[in-house]
């Protein structure tokens, strides 16, 4: 069963947190995040495969929050 993407969005600091995916089931811990471009960092599941996109000063980067979005489409796609 797929969850809804969670989408946060923290306006006392300007960040985003998009959930790509649902967190794996039998995944432990947090691979944590690397930064993938200006104010973009991307967490990764045990996996190995992405998880979260966090966007900092988020109202400044409309091409980040379209490009997880769209991560969130190619996903559903292939699990549907």
């Amino acid at each position: 069963m797929n969850a809804d993407p969670v989408i946060r969005y923290f306006p006392e600091t300007d960040t985003m947190a998009i959930e790509l995916r649902p967190w794996p089931e039998a995944s432990e811990g947090d691979h944590g995040g690397e930064d993938a471009g200006k104010d973009l960092v991307i967490h990764y599941a045990s996996d190995g495969e992405p998880w979260l996109w966090e966007i900092e000063h988020a109202s400044a980067h409309p091409e980040h929050i379209a490009a997880a979005l769209g991560q969130i489409r190619k996903h559903w796609r292939t699990t549907a």
